[in-house]
């Protein structure tokens, strides 16, 4: 993704699920919403939550929990 975000770009938030294979993962809608609340609800989870997730922003590919904590983090994301 680009430098420069749209935090209300829609987004789905996705949990992997156990019903997949060792070589394929199965996953679940978990919410959907703005980029900025998918991202505070990721963070707000345990780690073995977040090791679950993926936030799918439509047109831009999966963000991986990493990409999302480095998000957070930055100066311009906006507070909920």
């Amino acid at each position: 993704m680009s430098d420069e975000f749209d935090w209300a770009r829609p987004c789905i938030l996705h949990s992997r699920s156990d019903t997949g294979s060792e070589m394929y993962f199965d996953f679940e809608k978990l919410d959907e919403g703005p980029l900025s609340a998918m991202i505070a609800r990721v963070v707000s989870m345990t780690p073995a939550d977040r090791s679950r997730v993926i936030v799918d922003v439509p047109g831009k590919g999966n963000l991986t929990v990493g990409e999302v904590l480095a998000l957070a983090e930055r100066p311009d994301f906006p507070t909920i």
